[in-house]
């Protein structure tokens, strides 16, 4: 499987709805929907729908496991989802949880489980008390993730050919942290696309340089040829 494109759309209404517009000609079919836009207008979901596209809605879901069960089950319900987010975190039986979920739906949305935020890095997990390193960290997490069945997992570059040989080629990965020609100060664990690629990534997030882009398209079209 080659990488996909995934458009995250973490800005105003009206941009986001060109962006898409605009996407969609080169066809790009999956948008990330995060808490931006769900929480001020969800019917973003439904706009993307209507357009034969696809809404990875990364709400990074992690509470209790009932709790959270409840909440995806009232999202699923009412939107068209293509795939979304929790967070590993929450537990093997917050993910097994969610899973019976889904496995009960006629539609299965596809499961990533979010391991180390990407705009954390060594000394972050040093005060959260964690013992091992990040790469080994992302890694056992990611075991979980594909214990508890889970489809993938959301992590940093540098994490994916280490899950690629120990989870298998099958195992997902959806990675943000991806650079084109800028560098985004919120993310600490980054890389170019040219290396996310060369790496195995089977989807790469790509949202701030698309939208604070004085020319879309033209940003649109050089993510194309990297993608063909």
């Amino acid at each position: 499987m080659s990488s996909k494109l995934v458009i995250a759309l973490d800005t105003d209404i009206n941009k986001a709805k060109k962006i898409i517009d605009a996407a969609l000609k080169f066809d790009f079919k999956i948008f990330k929907i995060g808490h931006l836009l769900f929480d001020t207008h969800p019917e973003i979901i439904n706009y993307i729908a209507k357009k034969n596209a696809n809404v990875l809605l990364d709400l990074k879901f992690h509470d209790i496991p009932s709790v959270i069960a409840k909440a995806v089950k009232e999202i699923l319900t009412k939107y068209k989802i293509w795939g979304f987010t929790v967070h590993t975190l929450g537990g093997k039986n917050m993910l097994e949880e969610i899973r019976k979920l889904t496995d009960d739906l006629s539609q299965k949305p596809l499961i990533f489980a979010v391991t180390i935020l990407t705009s954390l890095e060594e000394k972050d997990l040093k005060l959260f008390g964690f013992k091992t390193n990040i790469k080994n960290t992302v890694l056992n997490l990611a075991k979980l993730a594909k214990a508890s069945k889970a489809d993938g997992v959301v992590c940093s570059p540098n994490e994916v050919s280490l899950i690629k040989n120990v989870c298998g080629k099958k195992f997902l990965t959806l990675v943000p942290g991806v650079t084109i020609q800028d560098n985004n100060p919120d993310q600490k664990r980054a890389d170019s696309i040219e290396k996310v690629i060369h790496y195995g990534a089977d989807y790469i997030v790509v949202g701030r340089s698309i939208y604070e882009s004085k020319e879309i398209l033209t940003t649109l079209k050089h993510l194309k040829n990297f993608l063909n």
